[in-house]
């Protein structure tokens, strides 16, 4: 049966900004996103019997109508308006709960898997539209690179993406869930934003400096975990150019300029415990490896 095999990068934030909470109670965010080298790989086969049977490399992921891969795959053979089988195999590299959108690349790859296996029935925008009724992060997840995204994840204005700079992002063993991690933002009292129209600049720029400086999280000041404070910290203190939690946690990424660098700190992170990755920003999102 016709098989397509897609990479699906996770991702970070560079900034990250919460502008107020809608009528709806969604939050209206402005972000500024990059994909990462840190990578899940979703395989998608056409099956003969239908139904979606899914399976992960994490015993720890649920398989079932809950996972955002299967759900992406409904959501997909109702847009197309064709009932089909399929299996969904997920290899699981981003680490869960992290605020790196592992289960949105996953979504994102099962979307650009069937498309591709169906001759393409849907453009990237489409593809976005019915991603974001799986999750805010899927649209991202799908265009990849660099991006200012802005509303609950539907705008999506690309930039060119970071050429040069490696990334060591470490994830503490203590997770957090998303629904946690926004109801604590709701209760503080002051929030310190970022610049993000500076931020964007420097990247403009390319201006790894300045945008280590920059880096900002708003979600960062609502979790309560000294770990990610600690890795922060030791980051900074091993020559990272900035450093910041990403999304709603709990994984840290440090910025910097050079691959050694990046080694040697990653060597002192190990130390901390949880799991640790050096990886490179990277200009593209969920794509097809290859069709066999």
């Amino acid at each position: 049966m016709a098989t397509a095999v897609v990479t699906a990068p996770g991702k970070i934030n560079l900034t990250l900004d919460i502008l107020g909470k809608r009528a709806d109670g969604y939050h209206e965010m402005e972000m500024l996103m990059h994909a990462v080298s840190l990578e899940n790989t979703v395989t998608v086969t056409w099956q003969k019997d239908p139904g979606i049977r899914l399976a992960c490399s994490n015993p720890a992921v649920p398989t079932g109508e809950t996972n955002l891969a299967w759900r992406a795959a409904d959501a997909f053979f109702q847009a197309w308006g064709h009932a089909a089988g399929v299996s969904i195999q997920v290899e699981k590299r981003v680490p869960m709960e992290a605020g790196m959108a592992g289960g949105s690349a996953d979504a994102a790859g099962v979307l650009v898997g069937l498309n591709a296996l169906a001759g393409r029935p849907f453009s990237l925008d489409a593809l976005c539209a019915i991603g974001l009724g799986l999750g805010a992060d899927v649209p991202f997840c799908l265009c990849g690179g660099a991006a200012l995204v802005q509303g609950i994840g539907e705008r999506i204005t690309p930039l060119a993406p970071l050429t040069g700079g490696w990334l060591v992002i470490a994830k503490p063993l203590e997770g957090m869930k998303t629904a946690r991690c926004f109801a604590a933002y709701d209760a503080l009292q002051t929030v310190r934003h970022p610049d993000t129209k500076a931020a964007l600049e420097a990247m403009k720029r390319q201006d790894l400096k300045q945008l280590g400086s920059l880096l900002e999280n708003v979600l960062e000041q609502a979790v309560p975990l000294a770990q990610v404070q600690q890795i922060r910290q030791t980051m900074l203190q091993n020559g990272a150019l900035g450093s910041r939690m990403t999304g709603s946690g709990t994984a840290v990424y440090g910025l910097f300029a050079a691959k050694q660098q990046a080694v040697r700190c990653a060597r002192r992170m190990y130390q901390l415990g949880g799991s640790c990755f050096v990886v490179q920003p990277v200009g593209y999102g969920a794509k097809v490896l290859h069709l066999e």
